[in-house]
């Protein structure tokens, strides 16, 4: 793949860098981001998230983690605020 150093004379650490190229087509070759797997999209469709917002009359949006995160918790109350997490598939009944 080819590369090419980059000199920042600015900075104190770090004056060199090697700089990749990916897309760089090579004689009777493809790029290296040519031949990698895309995948399907992993966010949501926009429309999809619009029409499951006008389903309701009331929606909400929040930000759980980033919310509680910004909470002072003194360090002893921390062991009484963590969370189970179980996948869908082994969440044991509770409520027995």
């Amino acid at each position: 793949m080819p590369h090419s150093a980059v000199v920042r004379k600015d900075k104190e650490t770090t004056k060199v860098r090697i700089v990749f190229d990916a897309s760089s087509k090579g004689r009777d070759r493809t790029s290296l981001n040519e031949g990698l797997y895309v995948g399907p999209p992993l966010n949501p469709r926009i429309i999809d998230v619009i029409l499951r917002f006008r389903e309701y009359e009331h929606a909400f949006c929040s930000d759980i983690q980033g919310a509680f995160l910004t909470i002072g918790k003194a360090e002893e109350d921390r062991d009484y605020l963590r969370f189970f997490w179980f996948p869908n598939e082994e969440r044991p009944n509770l409520t027995k």
